[in-house]
């Protein structure tokens, strides 16, 4: 139950964090990429930082087969080098945002097609709200606009809308795996 309550808080955290950024980058589509840049890794520095820590902190057993430390080496490393060539990272932000939204939607996919085994009559919603984060990453990814700023703006409202359906899929799935185990 314990890795419940772990999955639902970084489902949180991830979510408040994507919907900051969409705020982020729809008020203020030409802030200077390199506070963007340096932002984005200082926070995988941070991120990883933890990850690395937790790893230590959990009792063995609780998490053989959790990969904390490797994805905190990986967030660590790619916060590095995002401050050590920041130019490379600005190209490729649109691209790795796009990737981060998609895999968001395929996560919700996954979550509505548990719920629909599960047998929820809702899961048709978890669904949609999923094949809608999946074509907003595939627009970002292909950027038809051009514009860097409309591009950017376009980016924000994919990760709010992302950030507010991760959260409203987390806190109903909370829900119901409580009344699941409730019943047993």
């Amino acid at each position: 139950m314990q890795f419940l309550k772990e999955l639902k808080w970084n489902s949180i955290i991830n979510s408040v964090l994507m919907i900051v950024l969409g705020f982020i980058l729809i008020f203020y589509p030409g802030l200077s990429l390199g506070i963007l840049t340096t932002l984005i890794a200082v926070l995988a520095i941070v991120g990883g930082l933890f990850s690395i820590i937790r790893y230590f902190t959990y009792d063995l057993k609780e998490s053989y087969y959790r990969n904390d430390f490797l994805f905190g080496i990986i967030a660590v490393t790619l916060g590095a080098l995002i401050l050590y060539k920041p130019a490379f990272f600005i190209s490729v932000i649109p691209f790795i945002l796009g990737v981060v939204i998609i895999f968001s939607g395929f996560a919700k996919l996954q979550d509505g097609i548990d719920a629909k085994r599960l047998g929820y009559s809702n899961s048709l919603l978890y669904i949609i709200l999923a094949i809608i984060d999946i074509i907003f990453g595939i627009v970002i990814l292909f950027d038809p606009f051009g514009a860097a700023n409309v591009m950017f703006i376009i980016i924000g409202f994919g990760l709010i809308y992302s950030g507010i359906s991760d959260l409203f899929v987390t806190f109903y799935l909370s829900k119901k795996f409580k009344d699941y185990y409730k019943d047993l």
